[in-house]
């Protein structure tokens, strides 16, 4: 299986030579380049030699360069969408009274997985930013909107100045404007990993924005330009399985800073407490 191979490359990517890194990423964010090119081809899109490439190869215990592409040419010819992935998982699950069960308890597994796998000084490093810079904004695409949206709400009960970047109504040059070194870029950058995201975290990086990322990869392309980079890694790309993980992540960052920043917080509460609810909702 293609995802299958895409983690276990992930999970040797820290011991790669930077040339193997390279190529690494190449193959993670383009296979079809693997099963269309030659290795020299390959080698040629990123600076590097046809040995590096094939040397790939063998570090993932493949005979050589044509029987790595042979078997990315077989995943790609099968390949199925996200949700195809998604449908097939749930259907293999015996569909009794247990079933919600299981799913729910499968969401826990992977809660408790991204837990362990997190690191507290980038927590911590997110949960400073969040707290001290002058302006937070939030983004995400597609499937990604939803968290950006909860995220970037919540955040905004605990702190002031925080904005969701819209791309139907936004001007994008103008909240680029808004962004410098006192600032921090939030990105949720999942499989299909949309560009007007990356792109967005790449300005804001140049910038001098602190950028904090949610993706479900090491090596996705939005690492290239995170300060702090948080993943929710899964055997398959499914951003519908990652979403519990990653709502359990941010209300973790979420609680970090609201006791972080507790005077404003507190102050915040205050005023959201003394609106006069009966003009807005129904007793």
């Amino acid at each position: 299986m293609l995802d299958t191979l895409k983690i276990e490359v992930q999970e040797k990517y820290d011991e790669f030579s930077k040339g193997l890194k390279k190529v690494s990423k190449h193959f993670l964010t383009n296979p079809e380049a693997f099963a269309l090119n030659s290795a020299e081809q390959v080698g040629s899109e990123i600076n590097v030699s046809e040995t590096t490439v094939i040397r790939f190869c063998y570090a993932l215990g493949y005979s050589g360069f044509s029987a790595f592409q042979k078997v990315i040419q077989d995943q790609l010819i099968n390949k199925q969408s996200t949700l195809f992935e998604y449908h097939s998982m749930k259907n293999e699950m015996d569909r009794d009274q247990d079933f919600s069960k299981k799913i729910m308890f499968k969401d826990s597994e992977v809660i408790n997985q991204t837990a362990e796998r997190l690191n507290n000084e980038d927590f911590q490093k997110a949960v400073d930013q969040l707290t001290i810079s002058e302006r937070v904004l939030v983004s995400g695409l597609r499937s990604s909107y939803a968290m950006a949206h909860w995220f970037s709400f919540t955040l905004e009960l605990i702190r002031n100045n925080v904005r969701l970047f819209r791309p139907d109504t936004d001007d994008v040059i103008l909240r680029m404007r808004e962004m410098d070194e006192k600032s921090v870029f939030v990105a949720f950058s999942f499989h299909r990993y949309a560009v007007e995201t990356i792109n967005l975290a790449k300005e804001a990086k140049r910038l001098g924005a602190f950028v904090i990322a949610f993706s479900d990869s090491e090596v996705a392309p939005i690492k290239e330009y995170a300060n702090v980079l948080f993943t929710v890694q899964l055997p398959v790309k499914s951003t519908l399985d990652v979403a519990p993980a990653v709502f359990s992540l941010m209300n973790a960052l979420i609680a970090g800073v609201s006791v972080k920043n507790s005077e404003q917080f507190k102050e915040r509460m205050e005023s959201y407490e003394q609106l006069t609810y009966q003009q807005f909702f129904m007793e």
